[in-house]
């Protein structure tokens, strides 16, 4: 386990088993604690036989990109079915340096991210920070031709010290140079696509990025000779997951009120994701333990192998609360991408969001996923979603009455068929928009920070939601 995440479980043990507690109390309080434990996720890696098993004969992977997440390939870590997501490890020969050429994918967003073994990002490099090769353009910046033929650019991959949560001062970044940790003699690179245009493939209609090796020696090696010389196959594909055991068991909290916890009645509320332990601490709400959450760590470290571009709150679900459960909010400005729009939307709060059914922390697949431009607004920029199971899908739920339909799925994945969560991204906002989860500085924020923006939940039966007509009110 993680340091800092004993260190955290060390305080709490500290706080509720001091000389003023009940024995009983810090009795109860120790075993709340040893679920956490039993229940904090560790990375398990995949063979490279596994990884290219799954990859035979789908055309995503190559001798240096040697795995993806996908539906079809690796459904794991809570991924955006939105977004493919690549993955690359490899060493690095002393003064060897590594180059990635590449072309501008006709998509949402590309970036490119390193991580540190335990699977928390380090640093990441967006579309916005490579420049193009001369005679190119970058088709992501504001107001950019989308379409433009000249799209190259290359991306350099520097080793430095860094640690999790430290964000780079972007400010003194070489020009399109990708940091990476050195914390186990072998690098993590991920490179993601988001929301490839229609019509195109999902590497955005252009060929995976290109490594170029240079020698300390200045000799160059390019293909498969620079894969049998750096490549690292074995573990690049790495899960971050508990065991079905400490999830039910974490699930289990004594006294707690709602009757199908960790899923709560109305109201039902959102929680920010700052580091993995404070997310796992979400089962203590409404519990006799609530206050335990106040002594966990909640500084922002992420995790997962998510991006740093990316804010993300979550909420547990449970259908014997109701047939449906509806989301109603206001959606941020977005980029319109998806039917390949000319132009690189300019005035934006943010350049995506999205809504996926996921599982749990030890099942980490995603049922499905809603992007921005597959929800319908009406006139004032507002959105209903309704999450069902697709016999308990309302008839007006659907687009033509201005509802998003998102398929309950699989339950947790861990024996409740009922269960599951919501998790809600928020992707590179603007600055200036003051309602992203960026802006949620700790727990318990979310709803006055996004306003109006802020997804309001609440479980319904299915004919209740069809009593609302079409358009639905």
């Amino acid at each position: 386990m993680p340091k800092h995440l004993l260190s955290s479980l060390g305080l709490i043990l500290l706080f509720t088993a001091g000389p003023s507690a009940a024995q009983g109390e810090a009795a109860a309080a120790a075993d709340v604690a040893q679920r956490l434990r039993q229940a904090t996720p560790s990375v398990q890696p995949y063979t490279a036989e596994e990884i290219a098993r799954r990859h035979a004969g789908k055309g995503l992977s190559d001798c240096f990109w040697t795995g993806t997440l996908k539906s079809d390939t690796f459904n794991i870590l809570s991924p955006d079915l939105g977004v493919v997501y690549w993955i690359a490890q490899f060493k690095l020969p002393v003064g060897a340096s590594l180059s990635l050429e590449g072309e501008f994918p006709h998509a949402r967003y590309l970036s490119f991210a390193s991580y540190n073994p335990m699977g928390q990002p380090v640093d990441s490099l967006s579309d916005l920070l490579i420049r193009p090769a001369p005679g190119s353009s970058n088709p992501f910046l504001p107001g950019a031709d989308r379409q433009a033929k000249q799209r190259q650019y290359t991306v350099a991959l520097q080793p430095r010290d860094l640690q999790a949560g430290q964000r780079v001062d972007e400010a003194q970044r070489p020009p399109n140079t990708l940091f990476m940790p050195d914390e186990a003699g072998v690098y993590q690179l991920w490179m993601r696509v988001y929301v490839p245009d229609q019509g195109r493939d999902v590497k955005g209609g252009v060929a995976l990025p290109r490594p170029q090796l240079r020698l300390a020696s200045g000799h160059r090696l390019d293909g498969e000779a620079l894969c049998r010389a750096i490549g690292v196959p074995e573990a690049a594909v790495r899960d971050y997951r508990s065991t079905a055991e400490g999830n039910r068991a974490l699930f289990k909290i004594p006294g707690a009120r709602a009757p199908y916890h960790p899923a709560q009645p109305a109201p039902v509320s959102w929680n920010s994701f700052f580091n993995p332990l404070h997310t796992l601490s979400n089962v203590l709400i409404n519990t006799p333990f609530e206050g335990m959450r106040s002594r966990i760590d909640a500084s922002r470290r992420s995790g997962f192998y998510g991006t740093l571009d990316n804010s993300y709150m979550t909420t547990y679900l449970d259908d014997r609360y109701g047939q449906t459960l509806l989301l109603r909010g206001k959606a941020p400005r977005t980029a319109v991408t998806w039917r390949g729009g000319p132009k690189m939307t300019g005035e934006l709060d943010m350049r995506y969001w999205s809504l996926c059914k996921g599982r749990s922390i030890a099942d980490g697949a995603v049922d499905a996923c809603l992007f921005d431009e597959q929800v319908p607004l009406n006139e004032q920029g507002r959105y209903n979603i309704v999450v069902s199971s697709p016999a308990h899908r309302p008839a007006n739920a659907r687009a033509e009455c201005g509802v998003a339909w998102l398929p309950w799925g699989e339950g947790d994945g861990i024996g409740n068929p009922h269960g599951g969560y919501l998790i809600f991204r928020h992707l590179l906002p603007s600055p200036a928009f003051a309602h992203s989860l960026a802006k949620v500085q700790k727990p318990g924020e979310e709803r006055q920070v996004l306003g109006d923006y802020y997804p309001d939940l609440a479980y319904q039966d299915k004919a209740a939601f069809e009593a609302r007509g079409c358009p639905a009110r």
